[in-house]
């Protein structure tokens, strides 16, 4: 089989949830310690019925924390959950693939290209909240 034909496609990238709460007044100038935790999970999606398709699904939760450095008691919290996938050719069968989707590099190229889409919604969210995210990465 071509290698070509074993480099899925992205096929759909979705917000599945967004959280936040900010509730301190916005000043400028105000510094701000910023905590971001973010979870990722690749796998393979079989499909139900024969001949479907083969999906790669990259899961991606993403958790920001922030408080006020001059005023500890002022918080703010974000959590959002994307959700990426990939389709493969239709003659890529799980033999095909089972053995590529466990390792490592050939994960980081999943999560490289869904991870940007990811934190470009998350970074513009909190910025639609009164919060500035311009500190947190783009990429993996």
């Amino acid at each position: 089989m071509e290698v070509v034909a074993l480099r899925p496609k992205l096929a759909s990238f979705r917000a599945t949830a967004f959280t936040g709460e900010n509730k301190a007044e916005s000043v400028l100038g105000q510094q701000w310690a910023l905590q971001l935790t973010q979870t990722i999970e690749v796998g393979l999606g079989i499909p139900v019925t024969p001949g479907g398709m083969l999906q790669a699904v990259v899961k991606i939760s993403l958790v920001a924390n922030g408080s006020n450095e001059a005023q500890p008691d002022e918080k703010a919290a974000f959590s959002a959950d994307y959700e990426a996938k990939f389709n493969y050719a239709n003659e890529v069968t799980e033999a095909d693939i089972s053995h590529l989707i466990v390792q490592e590099p050939y994960q980081y190229v999943l999560v490289a290209q869904a991870f940007p889409l990811a934190m470009t919604h998350f970074r513009r969210e909190l910025q639609a909240m009164g919060f500035d995210a311009r500190q947190l990465p783009l990429g993996v």
